[in-house]
């Protein structure tokens, strides 16, 4: 199905983990190497999609052009979370007020983001998986880091969701390499009530400049087990990079 889920709240807010292991849907496994290299190389960026374009669920219509929209992470470029896994497109546009993961206690303009621009990724199946994207521009480079910040520090309360998603577990921030700005990303999971797979999120984030990317993959699986550097959301970060400028 195509709905978001839930628990993601992703796609609440985006509109913004990858996991291994068996996939419910009876999928190939999960966790090997995605097929997106996750160089720190990005193509360069095609004609932007038409910032008018018709948005449901997640965004926000607007007539007018959105800032930033040429720089959200093509389709084609998302790994997949296994080696067949190609994600189809989803929504694109101004997300709604919602925050974006488990661990977040707000959007992006709450805040200090002026300008909001989302884009969500569906999966090649019919299960619950999804994947998303969210960019955010700040007044300035300072309050984009006091922003930054922020989004650590629901990292660390992140715990306090347990009551939510029982048996929540929280993975340590993760820096990765990238050849501009700073990124790091965090893996939760837990075991929804009624559910023979755990279910995983991936939470990336992308700091340069006064702009800020908030990536998210989430999903269903009996485990996450990517070799090391080899994880979806390592690649999803590095091919985002590319296309910040």
């Amino acid at each position: 199905m195509r709905a978001l889920p839930a628990s993601a709240v992703l796609l609440g807010a985006l509109l913004l983990g990858g996991c291994g292991g068996e996939h419910s849907s009876g999928t190939p496994d999960f966790g090997t190497t995605p097929t997106t290299t996750t160089t720190s190389t990005a193509p360069e960026p095609s004609d932007p999609p038409d910032p008018t374009e018709s948005v449901s669920g997640t965004f926000t219509s607007s007539d007018e052009p959105l800032p930033v929209l040429d720089q959200l992470l093509p389709t084609g470029l998302v790994p997949g979370l296994n080696a067949q896994w190609k994600w189809q497109d989803g929504d694109t546009g101004t997300p709604k007020s919602d925050p974006l993961g488990v661990c977040a206690k707000a959007d992006l303009p709450s805040i200090g983001a002026d300008n909001v621009v989302g884009r969500t990724y569906f999966p090649p199946d019919d299960s619950d998986d999804n994947a998303a994207e969210q960019i955010a521009e700040f007044p300035d480079a300072n309050t984009a880091a006091r922003a930054w910040a922020v989004l650590k520090s629901w990292h660390d309360g992140c715990a306090a969701r347990a009551s939510d998603h029982p048996g929540l577990t929280v993975g340590a921030l993760t820096p990765v390499a990238v050849r501009s700005g700073t990124a790091r990303w965090y893996l939760l999971s837990w075991k929804p009530a009624g559910e023979e797979t755990n279910r995983y999120e991936s939470y990336g984030m992308v700091l340069t400049g006064n702009r800020i990317a908030v990536l998210l993959i989430d999903n269903s699986a009996k485990r996450h087990d990517y070799p090391p550097g080899s994880d979806p959301m390592v690649g999803m970060i590095t091919a985002a990079v590319g296309w910040l400028h």
